[in-house]
C-alpha cells in the first residue's frame, strides 16, 4: 500500500466507482459511521488545539453531509480538513471514509493506513481497514486488522462477524466458529451474530444446523433481509427451492445495498429455474448481468442489446451472440444455436464470440455461423469481455443465456436429439483405438473436481474416498478426463482400491477442447459432475451419468435429468451432499451396465 501523499479529489470524485472483488457476505458495513472526533485537547498546544479544532469541525460537517447521501460534498469537507493537517490520524481517516462512500476503495485504503500509522490504538480505524481490504480480496491482510481490532475492541459486535466472516472466506470454518460463539455467548439477543454463524457453519458445509442459527436470527428480527436471503440459499441446498422463493422475496425488502440487491436476485432466479418455473426464472435471471453482481460479467460492446423478448427482431438482421459466465455454461448455452440460426433466417448472419479452445469444435458444428473469440481481461478485479472485429456491423448482440427467454421456456421446449457439437470424426475414431487398448472392459471417463476450488465450492465435489465402490465394479476400465492435478488421486485409486485409472496421451485435457470433445464422447460413458469436460461429451451425444451434490440444481429445471441432453442421466441423493447414496446408485447401475455389456 503506497502512502497517501497526495490526492487529486476531482479525479477520484470522477472516476467511477471501484470494483468489488469480494461480495463480503453478511458483512458489517461502514456506512456513514461515527470517527472518533472529540479528544482531549488540554494539553496540545495552542496552535497544534486550534487546528485541531477547526478540523473537527471540518470532520463533524463532512460525516454530517455523507449522512444525508451528498458524498461529494462530505468529500470536498473532508479534503478542506486534511489539507490543513495532513498528519493527523482524524483527518486522514475522515478523508479515507468519504473516499470509501465514493467508492474508491484502493485510495481508501491508502488513507485508513496512514490513519493507522499515527494512531495504532484506535480501534475504529481497523474495521474500516479490514472491510477494504475483505472488499479487495485481500484475506490475510483484513485477517490481520480485525485481528487488530478484536484484540483492542473485544467485546465490539462488528469486530467478531467482520473477523469470522473473513476466517469462513479463507477456509478457516473453526477459528470462525470460535470467535462468534464466544461473542454469541456474551451477546445473545444480537441476530447479526446468529446469521454470521450460520453462514460459517453453511459454508463449511452443513445447512441443515446452519438453518437453526438462521431460525433464531429470525425470531429476533423477523424483518432480517440477510437471514431471509440465507435461509433462502438453506432451502435451495436441500431440494427445497419453492421454500426458497418466499424467503428471497423478504429479503428483497431489506437488502444492505446494491451489490447484495444483486445478489439476492440472480438468487431467486436460480430457484425459479431449480423449482420448475421455467419462464418465470429464465426472465428473473436477466440479474445476472448486473453490474452490482459481484461475479457479474462486464460487456463492452456497441451494438444495440437484444433481450430475448421477440425473435421477430432478428430476422434478416447480423446478430452476435457472446458466450458468458464459465466454459461449461457457455457449452450448455448453445443448446440454443439452431434456434438462433433459424431465428436470424437465410438472409440474416449469426456471429458466435466463443472461447479460442472452443473454436474449431464450433466451426464445425454451426458452419452456417461466422465464429471467432471473444477476450476477457480483469478490471479491477472484475472480468470485463469485449469481441474485437466480430461485432462490427452488427445489428443486435446477445449473451448466450437471454435467448433461453425465446427459446427454452418449458420442458418441451428442450431438444430431443442427442448432441449439438460435432467432433472431428478422425480424431474420435483414433482415440476410439487408444481408449481400446486399455483392456476388454466398459470404457468410463470419469471426473471428480473442478479446477477452480475454493472452500466455499468444494462443498459441491465428492471427496475422492467417495469413489470407492464405483472404482471397484468389475468389467470397467476407467480412464482420466480430469484436468489439473490428479496425480494423488491416481495413486490412491492404484494402492487403496487397487485400480488403476488410465492416463489419456496426446491430448492436453484443459487446453485442446476440440480433442477433450472428441475423446470424451469416445467413451462408453462419462461420469462426473457438471464441468467443462463433461458438458462437452455430453453436447458431442456422448452417454454422461451427471453427479450432483443435490437435487435442487438449476440446470435440472425442477426434474430428475439434464434436458439439455437428453441421453444423459443424473444423479444425487436426499438433501445436501449425501454422496453416500448417490455414489451407490451409480455403482449399482454401472455395475448393471457392465454386465449387460459383457
Amino acid at each position: 500500500m503506497q502512502e497517501a501523499t497526495a490526492l487529486d479529489l476531482d479525479a477520484e470524485i470522477s472516476a467511477e466507482a471501484e470494483i468489488e472483488k469480494n461480495e463480503t457476505r453478511d458483512a458489517v458495513p461502514l456506512g456513514a459511521q461515527a470517527v472518533r472526533v472529540e479528544v482531549p485537547v488540554d494539553r496540545m498546544p495552542a496552535d497544534r488545539r486550534r487546528i485541531y479544532q477547526k478540523v473537527a469541525a471540518l470532520a463533524k460537517r463532512a460525516m454530517k453531509t455523507s449522512a444525508e447521501g451528498e458524498n461529494v460534498a462530505a468529500a470536498r469537507l473532508a479534503h478542506k480538513a486534511w489539507l490543513l493537517a495532513p498528519d493527523m490520524a482524524l483527518t486522514n481517516h475522515v478523508l479515507g471514509l468519504m473516499l470509501y462512500n465514493l467508492g474508491r476503495l484502493s485510495r481508501a485504503l491508502d488513507f485508513f493506513e496512514t490513519a493507522w500509522k499515527i494512531d495504532p490504538k484506535d480501534a475504529e480505524i481497523y474495521q474500516k481497514l479490514g472491510l477494504v481490504a475483505w472488499k479487495l480480496d485481500m484475506l490475510e491482510a483484513a485477517e490481520k486488522f480485525y485481528r487488530l481490532q478484536y484484540k483492542l475492541a473485544p467485546t465490539a459486535v462488528d469486530a467478531a462477524i467482520n473477523l469470522g466472516g473473513v476466517l469462513r472466506d479463507a477456509g478457516k470454518f473453526e477459528e470462525a466458529i470460535e470467535i462468534l460463539r464466544t461473542a454469541i455467548y456474551a451477546h445473545q439477543e444480537n441476530y447479526e451474530l446468529w446469521n454470521s454463524m450460520g453462514t460459517v457453519i453453511n459454508d463449511s458445509g452443513d445447512p441443515i444446523q446452519a438453518r437453526t442459527f438462521y431460525e433464531e436470527a429470525l425470531r429476533l428480527k423477523p424483518d432480517y433481509g440477510r437471514a431471509h436471503n440465507n435461509m433462502a440459499n438453506i432451502h435451495e441446498l436441500l431440494g427445497e427451492p419453492e421454500l426458497a422463493i418466499p424467503h428471497f422475496d423478504a429479503a428483497l425488502k431489506d437488502p444492505a445495498d446494491a451489490m447484495e440487491e444483486a445478489t439476492m436476485r440472480h438468487g431467486r432466479s436460480m430457484v425459479l429455474l431449480a423449482a420448475g418455473r421455467i419462464e418465470e426464472g429464465w426472465a428473473a435471471n436477466e440479474s445476472r448481468l448486473n453490474p452490482n453482481r459481484a461475479q457479474a460479467t462486464l460487456f463492452t460492446l456497441k451494438a444495440p442489446f437484444w433481450d430475448g423478448t421477440n425473435p421477430q427482431q432478428l430476422r434478416g438482421k447480423t446478430v452476435l451472440l457472446v458466450g458468458e459466465q464459465g466454459l461449461g455454461d457457455e457449452v450448455l448455452f448453445m443448446n440454443i444455436v439452431k434456434d438462433m440460426l433459424e431465428a436470424v433466417g437465410p438472409d440474416g448472419e449469426l456471429r458466435i464470440a466463443c472461447e479460442y479452445r472452443l473454436m474449431p469444435l464450433v466451426k464445425r458444428s454451426f458452419p452456417q455461423a461466422v465464429v471467432g473469440h471473444h477476450m476477457s481481461a480483469n478490471v479491477e478485479g472484475r472480468d470485463v469481455r469485449v469481441v474485437p472485429k466480430l461485432e462490427d456491423g452488427a445489428d443486435f448482440w446477445t449473451p448466450m443465456a437471454t435467448p433461453l427467454r425465446a427459446f427454452r421456456n418449458t420442458i418441451d421446449d428442450y431438444p430431443a436429439e442427442e448432441g449439438f457439437l460435432t467432433p472431428d470424426p478422425a480424431v474420435q475414431s483414433a482415440f476410439r483405438t487408444q481408449i481400446d487398448g486399455f483392456g476388454s472392459g466398459l470404457k468410463v471417463g470419469i471426473l471428480w473436481k473442478s479446477l477452480n476450488m475454493n472452500a466455499r465450492r468444494s462443498r459441491f465435489f465428492s471427496a475422492f474416498d467417495a469413489w470407492e465402490g464405483v472404482l471397484r465394479t468389475p468389467g470397467v476400465d476407467f480412464i482420466n478426463l480430469q484436468y489439473g492435478k490428479v496425480a494423488d488421486e491416481l495413486e490412491l485409486a492404484r494402492e487403496r482400491f487397487g485400480v488403476t485409472i488410465h492416463q489419456p496421451t496426446d491430448i492436453d485435457l484443459k487446453m485442446e477442447l476440440d480433442k477433450v470433445a472428441a475423446y470424451a464422447s469416445a467413451c462408453d460413458l462419462v461420469l462426473g459432475p457438471m464441468n467443462a469436460t463433461s458438458n462437452l461429451a455430453a453436447a458431442c451425444g456422448g452417454k454422461v451419468w451427471f453427479i450432483h451434490a443435490r437435487s435442487s440444481t438449476w440446470t435440472l429445471l425442477g426434474t430428475d435429468r439434464q434436458h439439455w441432453y437428453p441421453q444423459t442421466r443424473s444423479y444425487f441423493g436426499k438433501g445436501f451432499r449425501d454422496w453416500d447414496n448417490t455414489m451407490k446408485r451409480v455403482a449399482d447401475d454401472l455395475a448393471a451396465l457392465a454386465s449387460t455389456a459383457d
